[in-house]
């Protein structure tokens, strides 16, 4: 009788992290920043701990290419909408809508609080680079408008809300919906209609 071991496909180290990335996303998604560890991913997509510790140096590497890898959707996200605004296409309710949206379903305000709170401030990194591109695409756009105070209101806004939301609502007895029209109130009292 012969002993046969089955052999792990061998992936590419772009495709091991981005696999590893992926599957962070999963466990933030179904368990909180709490249970993305490297032990825990190493276990969703059959590697070991070593594995991940050569692909990203340490738990604060994982948690900084996971906040790489949302901030590229919920930036591809809030660019859409910036360009359908400006195209005519949408309103500035649409775009608060889709940024909130955007925070919400990529649980980014966990994120980043844990990140914070954490005193993991260098994987802030690529949000911080986002927030960046967002103002200076409205600068390059020649629009004069001081647009970098708007979008630090709505992404500080957007972060409370993805964070605390729907419990902050609740103690307040307002619909979670009020800090989206709060939002857009934001953005008609610093550069009007």
């Amino acid at each position: 009788m012969s002993i046969t071991i089955a052999k792990r496909k061998r992936q590419s180290p772009d495709d091991a992290r981005a696999t590893a990335v992926a599957a962070a996303r999963d466990l933030l998604r179904d368990e909180g920043m709490g249970g993305v560890t490297l032990k825990a991913v190493a276990a969703r997509i059959g590697r070991t701990h070593a594995n991940l510790l050569h692909h990203f140096g340490s738990v604060a590497g994982l948690h900084q290419a996971l906040a790489e890898d949302i901030s590229l959707t919920v930036s591809r996200s809030i660019r859409a909408a910036i360009g359908k605004r400006r195209r005519g296409e949408a309103s500035a309710r649409d775009v608060v809508n889709t940024m909130f949206d955007a925070f919400h379903a990529e649980r980014a305000g966990e994120l980043i609080g844990w990140i914070a709170l954490t005193r993991q401030r260098q994987a802030l990194e690529p949000l911080i680079t986002t927030i960046r591109s967002i103002v200076e695409d409205f600068r390059e756009s020649g629009d004069q408008r001081p647009m970098d105070r708007v979008t630090l209101g709505l992404v500080l806004l957007a972060i409370g809300d993805s964070l605390v939301g729907e419990e902050v609502a609740e103690a307040t007895g307002l619909a979670r919906i009020a800090v989206r029209d709060d939002a857009v109130g934001l953005i008609k009292g610093i550069v009007g209609e």
